[in-house]
């Protein structure tokens, strides 16, 4: 019997936990609001004050509580969102269960969980391509837009059709429910000079509230820890949600953000010496000239339209599209003879970049329960089609100076006589999938929940001159799952499903690796305490997959980077979590994760991520000392990452610790002052590796936040 059977079996037969009956009550402000029930997806989680989301649609297509999803589960909502001054994108899924965020370069970011990297993010439920090699700041946005990030992990194939076994990450968006005048005015200043304003403005936009807006605009603007880099960001939101009848709803928005960065690091500092020895840069070191930039702009429409079917069902049909746009003119360094004393022998490489990319999605979604053998049961339908275009160019190399001191640099070198720009990457992808899931419980306690997905793809293009081409109809995804309800607070349960993936990656040949294909089982243990106030879960995972890209290093003709393909990767793991508010003045979220992976050999792969993670974050209301106050810390840990030189062998990055603070304090109803205190202790560490090269994490960091609401 192997390690997971043995964990299955332990959890379904030998839990003895036993009913929690202690009352649990919650104070929150709301504001007049259009009623949505918590019990619903859709329900917001700003007005809550909670920790804890209690449905989800992210695993299966059904409105389930994360207790009854045979799949590991994490809601980063609202409220910790705002307590921990997760500002964007990459900063909420830092604080997320299980997730690795790492920096590419200062322009991207890559996220992974259990193993494999994360390269769809739903908005609404509807997929966003995120290509971290050409992008259009996909997953690089702020999180001002969103009420909340849901967050699957392990293999999503029934609503995702192609990924890997990673998570799923939804970020849900605020919307216009709010049936009074209301308005929220934020200003913060940041260690660096680094400034924020901020509007939120919701009201009724008619005498019945049936019909209702809201408008957000957000800009920063500011220095970093980096020498001489400079970021601006400007956001605005804005949507409309009207009530057509008593049983339809329209919903009609539209987003647009801008990221400009001055001097902006492309790629990484170099990671050894000539000698062998390893580099240690400052941390404030820039690579880049003061010329160099990198700017990311996109629009993003959408639409949606829900029709209740009685009292038991739902239609739903959503609508997106995404203009992406990118610019940049930046400077790499390459080599691996960085001489110690003179500072001389790595070659700088200036590049010019413009990048177009549309994206659209289409989705139709029926969910709804229905009675059967005496009991309820749960059952989904959806349709998916999104396609996604992108047109990426490069300037052609124009002549440039190599030699020069790197120890000393200082940023000045004169700006290269771009040549003509020429288009080096295009790709049409095409997916569509129908998927159909249902719950049937088989008695009170035992539930089993099947579905199946039938998927097509296609992807056509080029890549620096050849062909890149792929194509799969009728693609079947099954999933499988058994929950058992112990008592009405704990229940346990197992999962598998199917993976398939075409990979993007491409060979020494420039030719596109063959899909990923393989299997995913998970088993564990949920508890769900005080009104679903707070969630626990414990969960075992094995993913088996074959032809895994595996990083192989820099062709020399494209200086951009090839794959190949590991056979039989394997990985095992175990997650263990507890989210939500404990009483009414403690919140918490903490978890740790662990896993292990292989290739058909036994060598380790995907290094770069963390093998163990414990993230830890908790808020006290300290009301009855200090009327007003609210205090807070977090701590996170990470194991060892490394990657390997040719050369020199192994170089990375020990475990370390992070330790974070935060204090509110209401001065009245309406005006709060929020400082929020990152890495304590001022850990020095490599968050990125990768090509002879690394990047430093975030120094001591403090954030000053006023906030008025009225």
């Amino acid at each position: 019997m192997n390690t997971l059977s043995k964990a299955i079996k332990l959890a379904l037969y030998g839990s003895s936990i036993g009913s929690i009956s202690t009352a649990y009550a919650e104070t929150v402000t709301h504001l007049n609001t259009v009623e949505v029930s918590a019990e619903t997806p859709n329900a917001s989680s700003e007005e809550t004050g909670r920790y804890a989301q209690k449905k989800a649609k992210g695993s299966n297509g059904m409105a389930l509580s994360a207790k009854d999803t045979p799949q590991s589960v994490t809601a980063v909502t609202h409220q910790q969102i705002r307590d921990q001054n997760l500002n964007t994108i990459a900063k909420a899924l830092e604080a997320t269960h299980g997730v690795s965020v790492s920096l590419v370069d200062r322009g991207r970011y890559s996220f992974s969980a259990r193993g494999f990297g994360i390269d769809k993010v739903k908005v609404d439920g509807m997929d966003l391509k995120v290509n971290n090699q050409w992008t259009t700041g996909e997953n690089t946005g702020n999180s001002v837009l969103y009420d909340r990030v849901e967050v699957v992990r392990g293999a999503t194939g029934l609503t995702t059709g192609a990924g890997d076994p990673s998570a799923s990450v939804n970020l849900v968006r605020k919307r216009a429910n709010s049936t009074s005048r209301y308005t929220i005015l934020e200003a913060g200043i940041g260690r660096y000079a680094d400034f924020n304003t901020m509007i939120d403005h919701s009201q009724a936009l008619n005498n019945s509230g049936s019909v209702r807006g809201r408008f957000i605009a957000e800009h920063k603007n500011g220095n970093t820890f980096i020498k001489n880099e400079k970021e601006r960001y400007t956001t605005l939101y804005g949507n409309i949600e009207a009530d057509l009848t008593d049983t339809t709803k329209l919903g009609l928005g539209v987003s647009y953000q801008k990221e400009k960065r001055d001097a902006a690091l492309w790629g990484g500092l170099p990671a050894f010496y000539s000698d062998g020895g390893e580099t240690n840069w400052s941390r404030s070191k820039n690579a880049s000239p003061e010329w160099a930039y990198w700017d990311n702009e996109s629009v993003n429409y959408f639409a949606d339209i829900t029709q209740k079917l009685g009292e038991k069902w739902e239609l739903a049909l959503k609508g997106n599209y995404r203009v992406g746009k990118h610019n940049s003119e930046l400077f790499y360094f390459s080599g691996s003879s960085l001489n110690r004393q003179d500072g001389l022998g790595w070659s700088p490489w200036p590049g010019k970049f413009k990048n177009d990319n549309t994206q659209s999605n289409v989705q139709l979604d029926l969910t709804g329960s229905f009675s059967a053998w005496g009991l309820e049961h749960d059952a989904a339908i959806g349709i998916q089609y999104n396609r996604a275009h992108r047109n990426s160019y490069a300037a052609d190399n124009s002549t440039f100076d190599g030699a020069f001191d790197f120890n000393n640099w200082n940023g000045i070198y004169a700006r290269p006589n771009w040549g003509s720009m020429s288009e080096k990457y295009y790709q049409n992808l095409k997916e569509f999938g129908v998927y159909v899931s249902t719950r049937l419980r088989l008695t009170d306690r035992l539930s089993m929940l099947l579905g199946s997905r039938i998927s097509s793809y296609r992807t056509e293009g080029t890549f620096y001159g050849s062909t890149q081409n792929f194509h799969a109809n009728d693609v079947g995804t099954p999933y499988a799952g058994l929950t058992f309800d112990i008592n009405p607070q704990n229940t346990v349960y197992v999962s598998y499903t199917d993976i398939f993936k075409p990979q993007s990656q491409v060979d020494i040949n420039n030719k596109l690796l063959s899909p990923v294909t393989g299997e995913t089982y998970e088993a564990g243990w949920k508890g769900s305490y005080f009104n679903d106030n707070l969630q626990t879960q414990i969960s075992v995972f094995e993913t088996r997959q074959d032809n895994l890209a595996q990083s192989a290093g820099i062709n020399p003709n494209t200086l951009l980077a090839y794959y190949t393909a590991s056979k039989g990767a394997k990985v095992r793991g175990f997650e263990v979590e507890a989210s939500g508010n404990v009483t009414e003045k403690l919140k918490l979220n903490a978890g740790y994760t662990q896993w292990k992976g292989d290739d058909a050999s036994g060598n380790p792969i995907n290094t770069t991520q963390p093998r163990k993670q414990f993230k830890f974050f908790a808020t006290y209301d300290m009301n009855r000392l200090v009327q007003g106050l609210t205090v807070g810390a977090g701590v996170n840990w990470q194991s060892r990452i490394y990657t390997k030189h040719a050369t020199y062998g192994e170089y990375g990055q020990k475990a370390y610790t992070l330790v974070n603070l935060m204090a509110r304090y209401q001065f009245n109803d309406n005006f709060s002052a929020q400082l929020n205190i990152d890495n304590l202790f001022d850990k020095k560490y490599r968050n990125a590796l990768s090509f002879s090269q690394y990047s430093y994490g975030e120094p001591f960091y403090t954030r000053l936040n006023l906030r008025y609401e009225f």
